[in-house]
């Protein structure tokens, strides 16, 4: 089964994403990074999926569940993930915040909170 085509505007902006991204100390090279591995996601149609490890444990609450971001080709997009640097794992979670699926905002929140230390509360900082 297809995912969801994200609607054209979820009301975030790429360049307050990467400005978000840039505060938590992406360089250039990392943004360039985040910005190759968000063509992949596309390729792979994997944006819906919790490439950065957080899904929602069906009522447990978000968890660490890395076996739930394999694409449908069968490409693994949280071992992708794995592989980038911290900067350009930062930056494409903030660009998951773009994203028109409730799994990129709701993941990327929980990876902000556990792993780089940042609340955010409902669509804030944004």
């Amino acid at each position: 089964m297809p995912l969801p085509i994200p609607p054209e505007d979820s009301g975030f902006t790429h360049d307050h994403a990467l400005e978000l991204a840039r505060k938590a100390g992406a360089s250039q090279d990392d943004l360039r990074m985040a910005d190759a591995y968000a063509r992949e996601l596309d390729v792979h149609a994997a944006w819906g999926l919790p490439f950065n490890g957080y899904c929602n444990a069906a009522g447990y609450g978000y968890v660490q569940e890395p076996t739930m971001a394999v694409a449908q080709d069968g490409w693994n997009s949280h071992e992708a993930f794995n592989k980038l640097s911290r900067g350009a794992q930062t930056a494409i979670v903030y660009f998951s915040l773009e994203r028109g699926h409730d799994i990129d905002r709701e993941s990327a929140r929980n990876f902000l909170k556990h792993e780089r230390g940042i609340i955010i509360h409902g669509n804030q900082p944004y």
